[in-house]
């Protein structure tokens, strides 16, 4: 027998070994499955205030397939207060409404001082939040010269504040002859009249934050959470999934009609008994990433 055909045995050898092994392990893949469905079912609960909190929310310390990678809170627990990272910007959040998919957040830096004091604006992620209510921008000036127009409001900024005098106009605007210029979202009512800001009320609203909602999850995790699943996130097709504790295991949801899954009947997944268990091989990459390998 040539080298060749050696070198061939030993490759088809080596094929055929893999595929016992992705065999056996997806055999055993229901114990990876039925871990995240266990997994997935823990809440985040922080202070008095923000109880209980599901998908698409996780907190850090959770799997990262149980929520959305842009849904992570995290807890002071110093402070019990609830924190929240958007488009590199810190937010405190108060208040959470799964119900209404609404969330209301006002900026860290404004909450022991009126003045923000990071000098970036204020954005949002649009792929996955929108602001849920009606609400005014307001931009706060810095470093403005000496003869400033008369138009500008000037704000306190609280005690402990020594980064020189600040002014507060309404609407989006940029920096002008100051030296810098920040947008910060607030109530309509922050604006007094004949367009002039009410720095003292002001600062207040500013600290009771703003409404925004959220476009993760809603349907599909409710159809999964009412067929008695766990609402995941997949990485592989960037959308909600479901976890079960029986099999399809990963699947739309977890409800069955005759022994075969909604979703399955919906021709989104193969009734072979491979695609029962839906071949998907669970691999950990420390330490915060998981995939799914599809096997077919």
């Amino acid at each position: 027998m040539n080298s060749q055909s050696t070198s061939g045995l030993s490759f088809h050898h080596l094929l055929f070994t893999i595929n016992v092994l992705v065999l056996f392990q997806a055999y055993d893949g229901s114990a990876y499955a039925d871990k995240y469905y266990r997994t997935c079912s823990n809440t985040f609960s922080c202070g008095n205030t923000i109880t209980g909190i599901g998908y698409p929310f996780r907190g850090p310390d959770d799997p990262p397939h149980c929520g959305h990678p842009g849904f992570v809170l995290i807890c002071d627990d110093q402070n019990n207060v609830t924190n929240i990272d958007i488009a590199s910007m810190k937010y405190r959040v108060l208040e959470i409404d799964q119900t209404n998919q609404t969330m209301r957040i006002a900026r860290e830096d404004v909450m022991e001082t009126t003045c923000p004091r990071e000098t970036v604006n204020t954005t949002l992620d649009y792929s996955i939040f929108n602001y849920a209510a009606e609400c005014a921008n307001f931009t706060f000036l810095y470093g403005c010269p000496a003869w400033h127009p008369p138009y500008l409001s000037y704000i306190s900024c609280g005690n402990g504040w020594n980064d020189g005098d600040v002014y507060v106009l309404p609407g989006a605007q940029g920096p002008g002859y100051c030296n810098a210029s920040v947008i910060v979202p607030g109530p309509v009512t922050g604006t007094g009249a004949g367009g002039f800001v009410n720095g003292t009320r002001l600062g207040l609203e500013l600290q009771q934050g703003f409404l925004i909602s959220w476009k993760i999850g809603g349907i599909a995790c409710g159809d999964c959470t009412a067929s008695n699943g766990q609402c995941g996130y997949d990485f592989m097709t960037n959308q909600t999934t479901c976890f079960c504790s029986d099999p399809p295991y990963v699947s739309d949801t977890c409800a069955t009609v005759n022994g075969t899954s909604p979703a399955m009947k919906k021709g989104t997944h193969s009734t072979s008994f491979l695609a029962s268990i839906r071949m998907e091989i669970f691999i950990h990459i420390p330490p915060d990433k998981s995939l799914y390998m599809n096997i077919i």
